[in-house]
């Protein structure tokens, strides 16, 4: 049976990493031939005013659609977001191709029409949605079955380094809160300990993803405590109606590090990472600066824990189990 993985290289950026880990890992595990998606070189002007989620995206059906054809029995299409996808501008991609299968990383109330288009441009045997919160959403909206696939991590990319390799104290990357992070800054500072919480991929963004991802996750892997927020707390009204289990979660316990913040509400995240993965921080209340130092204290208490947790439950938070699962829908494994 022959897979084949819908690729873009177009796509750059530290941010579609998890994204080439997951093509690598469908490659890996089905043998699945990489395809190149088709890109149209539409002139500036329309390509600015065109683009999926644009002001004017829903001309895209009136371009003149070019012939395109793909060969496969299966064929994966992993999309960080809709506006990802390029194959609504052709006609007679899929004739040859047998089982569908769509994975959105992102699967937002503002991203509707864009969803939409996409599921126009075929018929897709398998849609998922990582998020449990959006499944309803999105069969309401779209009036068809979705199944919610998890994000994941390779886990041999995050994977913890030892105790007395950890020089990195505290971390915070991606989403972070003001209040937290001056007050860690102002905590380091104090006593000589490292807050590390950037990483300079913009610097080089014409690298492969897969380069950017690689260090950050030698970051990780080398922290002791790491500030993970809810998306509600950091960027309220992106996920109005839940509050979505992110890949952010699964490197950072993959990476087998103490996990500080607030943990998601969506149902299931305790069932996946287990009771008190996150030492919550009251970032509205009380001393921060005595809250960091009790924890400092008790580090290797707390990293013991963290390691236990990787052990018994990281089976569950690898890209091979979440594409057994899709296989195990589909019936072909």
């Amino acid at each position: 049976m022959k897979h084949v993985v819908l690729v873009n290289p177009a796509l750059r950026g530290f941010e579609y990493g998890m994204l080439r880990d997951f093509e690598d890992e469908i490659v890996r595990l089905t043998g699945a031939e990489r395809v190149e998606a088709a890109h149209r070189a539409l002139p500036k002007l329309l390509s600015d005013r065109l683009g999926h989620g644009t002001r004017y995206s829903g001309l895209r059906k009136w371009v003149p659609k070019q012939e395109y054809e793909l060969k496969a029995d299966v064929l994966w299409v992993v999309l960080m977001g809709p506006e990802n996808f390029t194959m609504d501008l052709y006609s007679g991609w899929d004739k040859n191709v047998g089982l569908k299968i769509l994975y959105l990383f992102d699967t937002f109330d503002g991203q509707l029409k864009s969803i939409r288009r996409v599921l126009r441009s075929t018929k897709w045997d398998l849609t998922s949605t990582a998020f449990l919160g959006s499944k309803p959403f999105l069969e309401e909206q779209t009036q068809r079955e979705w199944h919610v696939v998890r994000h994941a991590a390779r886990l041999d990319r995050f994977r913890p380094a030892e105790s007395e390799e950890r020089v990195i104290d505290f971390c915070a990357y991606g989403r972070r809160l003001e209040k937290i992070h001056q007050s860690v800054k102002e905590y380091c500072n104090l006593k000589g300990r490292y807050y590390d919480y950037t990483i300079a991929a913009s610097i080089q963004p014409q690298l492969d993803p897969r380069e950017h991802y690689e260090q950050y996750a030698w970051h990780v892997a080398h922290t002791v405590f790491n500030f993970c927020w809810p998306m509600e707390v950091t960027n309220p009204g992106r996920a109005r109606l839940h509050s979505p289990i992110t890949c952010r979660w699964f490197e950072a316990a993959a990476s087998g590090n103490v996990i500080l913040g607030q943990a998601p509400a969506e149902p299931g995240f305790e069932h996946l990472f287990g009771p008190d993965a996150v030492l919550k921080i009251d970032y509205q209340n009380g001393n921060l600066m005595n809250v960091f130092e009790k924890l400092w204290e008790k580090r290797h208490e707390h990293l013991r824990a963290a390691l236990e947790r990787r052990a018994a439950l990281s089976h569950n938070w690898s890209w091979q189990s979440r594409i057994d699962q899709i296989l195990q829908i589909l019936n072909l494994n």
